[in-house]
């Protein structure tokens, strides 16, 4: 069971997930947590929200994907979406994933 990044509401297994990926701005490196739930501090927000850190053999890695947010809705996708332009001391880019 995952926790939204946004919202910090819990996704049942049974209800939809969405998910953002990201790629790390040059000097964060999480690589050491591999497949691990770390928590990633946001200035903009003022808080730490959860994120999924890719293995070297995944899907979203082998997309360039380093790390991913899960979050529970189209709303919460936006509203992260939106802080995560902020955050560009950490993240390089990101986008929509499945």
């Amino acid at each position: 069971m995952f926790r939204c990044a946004w919202c910090m509401e819990k996704i049942a297994d049974d209800q939809p997930l969405h998910a953002l990926n990201v790629k790390f701005a040059d000097g964060i490196d999480y690589s050491d947590q591999e497949g691990e739930i770390v928590q990633v501090y946001l200035n903009s927000r003022g808080t730490s929200v959860p994120m999924i850190v890719t293995t070297a053999d995944s899907e979203a890695k082998k997309n360039g994907g380093d790390g991913v947010f899960a979050v529970c809705s189209e709303t919460c996708g936006e509203k992260m979406r939106t802080t995560l332009k902020k955050e560009i001391d950490t993240f390089k880019s990101f986008s929509a994933g499945g």
